[in-house]
C-alpha cells in the first residue's frame, strides 16, 4: 500500500508539473512589447516565423545573386560599348584630321587660282599696253606718211638705207607679234593651269563632302552608342537600387530573427526556471507529506508499543561517473531488459532499463549539457503492442548535447521535466520513466550518440 501511495504521489507531481509547464509555455506574459515578444507570440509561433523568415531570406539571397549576375552582364555590355565608342572616336579623329588636310588643300587651290587670275589680269594689262604702243607707232608712221612699205622705200637715200628701213619695220612688227603671241601663250597656259586647279578644287570639294558625310555617319553611330550607354547605366542604377532594397529587407528579416532568438532564449530560461521552481516546490511538499506520514506512523507505533520501521526509502543513489564521464541514467534501477544491437529483425540503438516498479522513477542526466530536444506531447502512457506514433516511437523523450561531440537520448518518459535550451548538471532529473511511444512496458530507453551516430551505451555507463 505504501508503494501504491508513493506511486500516486509521483503521478500527481508529474501531472501538476506538466500542467505548470504547459501553462508557462502558452500563458501570455505581462510585458507589453510588440510582435518580437513572447507576450504576442508563443515560442512555437516565433520558431515558425523564424523558419518562414529564413526561407524568405534564402529567396532574397537568390534574388541578390541573380541581380548581381544581371548587373555584371550590364557592366560587361557597357565595357563593350566603351570599346566601340573609343574605336569610333578614333575614326572621327582621323576624319577630322583628313578634313583639315582637305580644307588646307582647297584653301591652297583657291589661293593658286586667285594667283593665276591675278597673273592673267596682269598679262592682259601688259598685252593691252603693248597693243597701245603698237597703235601709237602705227599712228606715227601714218602721220609721217610712212604708212606702207612704198613710202619707206621712196624716202631712202640709198639701197642700203632702204633695206635698213624695211628691216627695221619688219623687226618692229615681228617683235610686237612675238611679244603679243608670247603673252597670249602665257595666258593660255595660265588658263589651263586654272582649269586644272579648279578641277582639283572640285575633286577636293567632292572628297570633302564625302568625308563630311562619313563624319556625320560616325557621329550618328556615336549618338546611338551613347543612348545605349545611358540605357545600360540606367539599368545598372536600377539594379543597384533593387539590390539595396533587397539587402535592406534581408537585413530586417535577419534582425527580426535575432530578436526572436533572443526572446525564445529568454522565454526558455524563464520556463525552465518556473519548471524548476515548480519541481522544487512539489518535492518540498512531498517531503513534508512523507515527514508527516512518518511522524504519524511513528506515533501510532509508539502508542501501540510496536517498534517503528520506516517503509519509505529515499531515491536511490546517483552512481559516480564512469571513466568516460557519464553516470547511470536511472538511479536505483539496474536491470537491463534489452541491450544494444540486433533485435526482433531490426537494430536496437540503445539499452532498456526496466526494473520492477520503475514507472514514475526519475530519469537523470548522464552528463552535464544543454537540452536540445524535448517531446512531451504523448499521452499514451501504458504498455502496447505497437507504436502509437508519438515521438517517432520514442514517445516522450529528451535529448541532451554534451560539449558538441556527445549526446544522450532518454525515451518512453511519462513526462519530461526540462525545456529546450535548459542547461542541466549531471544527475539532474530530466523526466520520469513511463511507457509512452512504442513500449511494451515501463522502461527507460537510453542512447549515447557520438557525432550523431549511436554507439553502445555500456561503453560509457554501467549500473
Amino acid at each position: 500500500m505504501e508503494k501504491l501511495h508513493m506511486f500516486k504521489k509521483v503521478i500527481s507531481f508529474v501531472t501538476s508539473s506538466a500542467l505548470a509547464v504547459a501553462l508557462i509555455s502558452f500563458y501570455p506574459s505581462a510585458d507589453g512589447r510588440n510582435i518580437n515578444n513572447a507576450s504576442a507570440k508563443t515560442i512555437a509561433e516565433m520558431q515558425e516565423e523564424i523558419k518562414a523568415n529564413k526561407e524568405t531570406i534564402s529567396e532574397l539571397q537568390n534574388q541578390l545573386d541573380a541581380l548581381a549576375g544581371n548587373k555584371a552582364e550590364e557592366q560587361h555590355y557597357q565595357s563593350l560599348l566603351y570599346d566601340q565608342i573609343d574605336v569610333i572616336q578614333t575614326n572621327i579623329d582621323l576624319l577630322n584630321k583628313e578634313l583639315e588636310n582637305i580644307n588646307t588643300d582647297i584653301e591652297n587651290a583657291q589661293n593658286n587660282i586667285a594667283g593665276l587670275d591675278q597673273s592673267i589680269i596682269d598679262q592682259q594689262k601688259e598685252i593691252d599696253t603693248n597693243v597701245e604702243l603698237f597703235k601709237q607707232r602705227l599712228c606715227a608712221m601714218y602721220v609721217t606718211g610712212n604708212d606702207n612699205l612704198a613710202t619707206v622705200v621712196v624716202g631712202t637715200s640709198s639701197f642700203y638705207d632702204m633695206m635698213s628701213r624695211v628691216e627695221m619695220v619688219n623687226r618692229i612688227a615681228s617683235y610686237d607679234e612675238e611679244l603679243i603671241n608670247g603673252i597670249l601663250a602665257d595666258i593660255d597656259s595660265m588658263e589651263e593651269s586654272k582649269k586644272q586647279l579648279e578641277s582639283e578644287k572640285l575633286t577636293l570639294e567632292m572628297k570633302l563632302e564625302e568625308q563630311q558625310k562619313r563624319k556625320e555617319e560616325k557621329a550618328q553611330e556615336m549618338e546611338v552608342l551613347y543612348d545605349k550607354m545611358q540605357q545600360t547605366q540606367a539599368e545598372i542604377d536600377r539594379i543597384s537600387r533593387e539590390e539595396q532594397l533587397t539587402e535592406e529587407k534581408k537585413q530586417e528579416l535577419e534582425a527580426m530573427n535575432a530578436e526572436f532568438d533572443a526572446e525564445i532564449s529568454a522565454e526558455i530560461a524563464r520556463q525552465a526556471a518556473a519548471a524548476q521552481a515548480a519541481y522544487e516546490a512539489e518535492q518540498a511538499r512531498l517531503a513534508a507529506e512523507r515527514a508527516a506520514a512518518a511522524a504519524a506512523a511513528q506515533q501510532a507505533a509508539q502508542s501501540s508499543g510496536e517498534t517503528y520501521t520506516p517503509t519509505y526509502q529515499q531515491p536511490a543513489y546517483i552512481p559516480a561517473p564512469s571513466a568516460s564521464g557519464f553516470a547511470w541514467p536511472a538511479p536505483g534501477f539496474c536491470y537491463i531488459s534489452s541491450y544494444y544491437g540486433p533485435r526482433w529483425g531490426s537494430f536496437h540503438g540503445g539499452i532498456d532499463v526496466g526494473d520492477a516498479g520503475i514507472h514514475g522513477g526519475a530519469a537523470c542526466a548522464a552528463k552535464s549539457g544543454t537540452v536540445i530536444t524535448v517531446c512531451n506531447s504523448c499521452t499514451h502512457d501504458y504498455p502496447k503492442d505497437g507504436s502509437c506514433g508519438c515521438g517517432g516511437g520514442y514517445g516522450n523523450y529528451v535529448v541532451i548535447s554534451h560539449d558538441g561531440t556527445y549526446s544522450t537520448v532518454y525515451g518512453h518518459l511519462a513526462s519530461a521535466a526540462v525545456s529546450v535550451g535548459q542547461y542541466v548538471n549531471q544527475g539532474d532529473v530530466i523526466g520520469y520513466i513511463g511507457s509512452t511511444g512504442w513500449s511494451t512496458g515501463a522502461h527507460l530507453h537510453f542512447e549515447v550518440r557520438v557525432n550523431g551516430s549511436r554507439v553502445d551505451p555500456l561503453g560509457y555507463v554501467s549500473p
